[in-house]
């Protein structure tokens, strides 16, 4: 079987390709090329991240509160959304944000080939979508979506809307590439009429009108106890749905998420390319990060709600393939390059994959601990650590109690791949006072961004050191 190694060159390869990577070896590759969004998407675009930005630990958007009372999911837009670190997301004002996103989406349908981004228009009635929900044809419940969060109250509210043909925001659908539909805009509001149809409220109890006030008789009432003629009306209340077409291209499809993404609960970019890269590779990706060693880096028993941890491993993945010459910012893209090219992967691939990193993050965890991808600490001006001072697990006291840092991930997984794991072992002491020391040298702090230049010089850096360690 082939083995999955670093790559030595930036062009697109696939997963079973083996390339001749020659440590050290400072020579510059093309970077490979990218299909190119729109500017009218993108933005002008800086993404300039400070080392402590591309923390593991950087805020993210927090669950809504469950206790939500507004009656609509509402979406919003604004300007384009700054691309900053891997794990942080920052929200925009919620103005009118009904006008906005439908403005902002016009615009977007405008710029962009219609052949690339093909969004189909329609009217359902409640009671065809019930029966596509029924029959397994539209899925409530995609792994990227929030869980239910509404009230019965709130709920309830929504029925009596349909009773009185109040209008319901537009949902949107994503047609994924078996033809069933994903609830990409609109879960908690078609849940809701799902749930009132079954009678049963998605926490098991009888769903029954509560909080009523035009309507006010129909309080306590099921779907099966109403008269007919509100039946009716509810079944036959016409929902406008946008559905993307699965011909549409995954960059754009990307960027439609993202824009209906800007509401008050937002995914991140790995929960986005989750859903829109499904296939080997998201259940690669699934599964690696229930890793042992990669749980105790993470000082935790199981994996992050969030995929922070499976964006890890997907720049792990990116940066073998494209070696550190082959990185470009947007780090989005990169990242978003990696998953759309290799998302139909073979179980082959996927598992030479699987057996690299299983490999790598083994060895990084038996050299550092729950330490590994951390920064150190200081030790004073001048001062230098040494194998001595590292010796059994007084290195911890090296190290801050700071999380994953996504850059010192990147060097050091790409640096362990290809070593012979007994002769590093071998050499612990020597490695971990060469990496203290390196990290707290002035040299390495200069390169504290994220840019392509400064990706390859840092690991030029340390890959120099740990060639001369293990010669």
């Amino acid at each position: 079987m082939m083995v999955y190694a670093r790559s030595a060159r930036a062009t697109p390869v696939k997963p079973l390709s083996r390339q001749n990577h020659s440590r050290g070896t400072s020579a510059r590759t093309t970077r490979r090329s990218r299909p190119q969004t729109p500017r009218a998407l993108l933005g002008d675009e800086q993404d300039k991240e400070l080392w402590n930005e591309t923390s593991l630990g950087d805020a993210a958007s927090a669950v809504a509160d469950a206790n939500d009372d507004s009656l609509w999911e509402h979406v919003g837009a604004s300007e384009a959304t700054p691309r900053n670190a891997a794990f942080s997301r920052k929200s925009s004002a919620q103005d009118d944000v009904d006008e906005d996103l439908f403005a902002d989406l016009e615009e977007t349908l405008f710029k962009v080939d219609r052949a690339a981004l093909q969004i189909q228009k329609a009217d359902f009635t409640v009671n065809s979508v019930i029966d596509k929900i029924n029959r397994g044809k539209v899925n409530l419940r995609p792994s990227y979506q929030r869980e239910y969060v509404w009230t019965v109250r709130t709920a309830s509210k929504l029925i009596e809307s349909l009773i009185l043909n109040i209008p319901v925001p537009t949902m949107f659908f994503h047609e994924t590439q078996s033809g069933k539909l994903e609830v990409v805009d609109g879960k908690q509001r078609l849940t809701s009429i799902w749930s009132f149809i079954q009678c049963e409220f998605p926490d098991g109890s009888p769903f029954r009108l509560t909080g009523l006030e035009v309507y006010e008789d129909l309080n306590g009432l099921t779907f099966t106890d109403l008269h007919e003629r509100f039946q009716e009306t509810i079944l036959d209340y016409p929902l406008n749905v946008h559905t993307i077409s699965r011909s549409s291209q995954p960059d754009f499809v990307f960027e439609v998420f993202e824009r209906l993404n800007m509401g008050a609960t937002q995914l991140n970019e790995q929960e986005l390319r989750n859903c829109i890269y499904q296939g080997m590779y998201t259940d690669l990706l699934e599964e690696l990060v229930k890793n042992e060693n990669l749980l105790k880096i993470y000082r935790s028993k199981t994996p992050h709600l969030r995929m922070r941890d499976r964006e890890l491993v997907l720049r792990y993945f990116a940066m073998m393939r494209t070696a550190p010459e082959g990185f470009f910012i947007p780090i989005k893209s990169w990242l978003n390059e990696e998953m759309r090219e290799n998302k139909d992967m073979t179980p082959q691939d996927a598992g030479d994959m699987q057996a690299s990193f299983n490999r790598t993050i083994k060895l990084a965890y038996d050299i550092f601990g729950d330490c590994a991808f951390r920064p150190t600490s200081p030790v004073g001006k001048g001062k230098k650590v040494t194998e001595e001072d590292v010796n059994g697990l007084f290195f911890r006291e090296f190290f801050t109690s700071g999380e994953i840092n996504v850059a010192l991930w990147d060097t050091l997984m790409y640096s362990l791949t290809d070593v012979d794991a007994k002769k590093a072992l071998e050499k612990k002491s020597t490695i971990l006072a060469a990496w203290i020391n390196l990290n707290n040298s002035s040299e390495f702090s200069k390169l504290q961004v994220s840019n392509p230049k400064a990706v390859c010089a840092r690991q030029e850096l340390w890959q120099a050191k740990l060639d001369k360690i293990l010669k």
